[in-house]
């Protein structure tokens, strides 16, 4: 089980604003089996893993796992066009959320998380292109 102040996302920002974002996040369980998204659906939210294992599965059949400090989810919250893959859990999974409606409004709030996540799209796209 990770801190989410430990998550990669949150990793170093000040304590103060870390508060704040504690505030923000739901916590929310999942059994293992269940898909959490599916591909094409709408968002529900962004996720960020404290606890357990998923599975995603991607369009094109790429499988890649995710655990503890992991996050999914912002791209079908950014572009609204429904989730890219589909997300099972391998194990029981606990996950702190932020809600769609919440989602731009908590992004202008913690601009370094906004930038962080950023990165992150960055990385997803580089290695996606590596992949073709």
């Amino acid at each position: 089980m990770v801190e989410i102040k430990e998550a990669k996302l949150f990793q170093g920002l000040p304590e103060s604003e870390m508060r704040s974002v504690e505030k923000q996040l739901k916590t929310v369980k999942h059994a293992a089996g269940h898909e959490i998204v599916v591909r094409g659906e709408g968002g529900v939210g962004f996720m960020v893993i404290t606890d357990g294992t998923v599975s995603v599965k991607t369009i094109q059949g790429h499988t890649r796992k995710l655990g503890p400090g992991d996050s999914f989810g912002e791209m079908a919250l950014l572009d609204h066009e429904g989730r890219s893959a589909t997300i099972t859990a391998d194990t029981d999974v606990t996950m702190a959320t932020i809600p769609e409606w919440n989602f731009k409004p908590f992004l202008k709030e913690h601009p370094e998380v906004a930038y962080r996540l950023l990165q992150t799209l960055s990385r997803r796209i580089r290695q996606a292109e590596a992949d073709l």
